[in-house]
């Protein structure tokens, strides 16, 4: 899997680009994503103000408030034919066909979208390096891509291991485990 960056954010509205994660963010999270996914599959990490995300949360979460990551997978669950991807394959939280996007790499099987403003102001206030606070969250929103959901306890415990397996490949920490 690649990252393919999108900034959406109106510019000059808000602050530096990655808000205190290291300019070289994206290419840093290259071998996570790498071994997440197929090779050529892309996912878009989309960069928004605060108002663009409070419109998506309230649009596809029914959430009130701005939030700091939404994922959006085109992958399909079900499909004709083997799967691109066995459930623990790659990361795949179960069988995973890309019918929807061809499967080429040319478009997107997913997006990730982080209100940069937001997760650095919140990252201030209480405390939190904001570079990790970003990793997590790239590696977080491409697991939903890839069909990971953390609504009950199991599930949360499973993807937690998960992230906190692919952010130890970079030497990273995985902040929320931290913080437990």
């Amino acid at each position: 899997m690649k990252l393919l960056l999108v900034d959406r954010r109106t510019p000059g509205a808000g602050s530096a680009p990655w808000n205190g994660a290291p300019a070289d963010w994206p290419a840093l999270l290259g071998p996570v994503v790498d071994g997440l996914g197929v090779r050529d599959w892309t996912v878009n990490l989309v960069l928004v103000g605060d108002q663009a995300m409070t419109d998506l949360n309230r649009t596809y979460r029914g959430g009130a408030d701005v939030t700091d990551v939404l994922s959006f997978s085109y992958l399909d669950r079900e499909g004709s034919g083997p799967p691109d991807l066995t459930a623990g394959e790659r990361g795949a939280a179960g069988d995973l066909w890309s019918s929807a996007t061809g499967g080429s790499g040319e478009d997107p099987v997913g997006e990730v979208v982080i209100a940069p403003a937001f997760v650095a102001a919140r990252c201030a206030a209480e405390g939190w390096d904001p570079g990790a606070e970003f990793n997590l969250l790239v590696v977080h929103g491409c697991l939903h891509v890839l069909g990971w959901e953390h609504d009950d306890p199991a599930r949360r415990t499973a993807m937690q291991t998960l992230e906190a397996d692919r952010l130890a490949l970079l030497g990273l920490p995985h902040p929320l485990l931290e913080r437990s």
